[in-house]
């Protein structure tokens, strides 16, 4: 079967993979085929869209279309974190005005009419094999109604979510640092409900609730908490999960009259990096790339922002032949990473009031470890112990492991390894790892 010839194939016809096939006709005039498993017929859990993303809609040429679509304005967002008082920040406020809560549906599939609209091959309902060519480039094997394809590009964008299908295939780590899970359900409201428009997020001991409205006179409810926690209590059965929803005070007073409408959701809620984030004749976009914690409330602006860079990167490697752009592109995300990291570290650290609860004591870190001590191997410790265990972290553990090879102090050997890694990590990740490392015996610690 003879194949058809691209600049650049994309298998994921979400937010990332549209903003970037989107941003590579537009701006640069290139081939792309977007391969999507669905027909963006079915309903998807909505998320709030921040008033800032209005220019890069518009940068996408999709602002037109996304305001015709009227989805429900959002106003702000309230929250009981770390503190018994609620606290609202208004959009109105900002300089952007309101934000809105999407109807991901509509939202997703304007953005796939739109892609069509510039003459990006969108493919529907079709599934993909992926396949490196001998002489460079990929291959795409697609299925779908209408019969076989067979799909070329020299540049394959991973927009496939957290499975990362594209970046694993090509050799890169994905490492998953949490254990979150959502479990949801959509409510109708009463009548007198309909004009509620803020998002809610309200902690317990065991994790913490969000609930925001959808299309129509329906609201998202989604408990946060561990996938253990939830096993351990039997949260996912529909009358545990009601009554524990009972007992978030400001959750129920705004939900007590709505009526649960569908069964119960489990989604994945933990927070991932792929590393690295790009090769050669790749590049991930969106979750694939690195997903978030959804306290992060900004799923779909990273998609749209990672696809529009990764876009222009994928534009500089055709125009040059050098994969420069794509290097730089996957440093810029896993520093954003390691930034992101940071910050959610401090934002849980607020909520200090169940000290003693699993949930929370995961969330907060004890760093133990004098910055001013010597640090070095142990006697008989390979590099093999240093790279056995704790593949969650970030942090290169066979690297550390290297540098230890001449004794220094613990803040020494943190500076050296951000100048020797290929990929950024947090300084307190390289912290903890290093606490670890010497809990493990493989790293040895004494006081200067």
């Amino acid at each position: 079967m003879p194949a058809e010839a691209f600049d650049a194939l994309v298998p994921g016809g979400g937010p990332a993979g549209l903003a970037c096939a989107l941003t590579l006709r537009r701006r640069g005039g290139r081939s792309v085929a977007v391969v999507e498993r669905t027909g963006y017929e079915a309903s998807r859990i909505g998320e709030t869209l921040a008033p800032g993303l209005r220019g890069v809609l518009e940068y996408l040429g999709a602002w037109d279309s996304f305001a015709a679509d009227c989805h429900r304005p959002s106003f702000g967002t309230s929250a009981l974190w770390g503190t018994d008082n609620l606290a609202t920040r208004d959009f109105i406020m900002t300089p952007f005005g309101a934000g809105w809560h999407l109807d991901r549906r509509r939202f997703d599939a304007s953005l796939a009419r739109e892609a069509e609209a510039t003459g990006v091959v969108l493919l529907r309902h079709a599934r993909a094999t992926v396949m490196r060519q001998e002489t460079g480039g990929w291959r795409l094997c697609v299925n779908q109604y209408a019969g076989p394809r067979v799909l070329e590009a020299p540049i394959l964008v991973d927009a496939t979510g957290t499975a990362a299908l594209v970046a694993r295939h090509a050799g890169a780590q994905r490492h998953v640092l949490d254990r979150m899970v959502a479990l949801t359900a959509t409510l109708d409201l009463a009548a007198a409900q309909t004009d509620e428009m803020l998002t809610l997020v309200e902690t317990f001991a065991g994790g913490w609730w969000y609930s925001a409205r959808l299309p129509g006179p329906h609201m998202v409810v989604a408990l946060m908490t561990d996938r253990d926690f939830m096993e351990e209590n039997g949260w996912s059965d529909a009358t545990r999960w009601w009554q524990l929803l009972r007992q978030q005070r400001h959750s129920w007073q705004r939900l007590a009259a709505a009526l649960r409408t569908k069964p119960l959701q489990l989604f994945p809620a933990f927070f991932t990096c792929a590393s690295p984030a790009a090769g050669d004749d790749w590049v991930a976009v969106g979750d694939a790339a690195s997903s978030q914690d959804p306290l992060s409330a900004s799923g779909i602006a990273r998609a749209l922002n990672t696809g529009i860079h990764a876009a222009r990167a994928i534009d500089m490697r055709l125009r040059s032949g050098s994969a420069a752009a794509l290097m730089a592109y996957a440093k810029w995300i896993a520093s954003s990473f390691a930034a992101y990291w940071t910050t959610r570290m401090a934002y849980y650290d607020l909520e200090r009031r169940w000290p003693n609860a699993p949930f929370w004591q995961r969330r907060h870190p004890v760093l133990t470890l004098d910055p001013h001590c010597w640090i070095e191997r142990a006697p008989h410790a390979g590099l093999a112990d240093a790279d056995g265990v704790r593949k969650e972290r970030l942090v290169d553990r066979a690297l550390l492991g290297r540098l230890c090879a001449a004794p220094c102090t613990a803040h020494q050997l943190v500076a050296r390894y951000q100048a020797h890694a290929e990929i950024p990590a947090p300084d307190i990740e390289i912290i903890l790892t290093l606490q670890s490392l010497i809990e493990e015996r493989v790293l040895t610690a004494r006081q200067a």
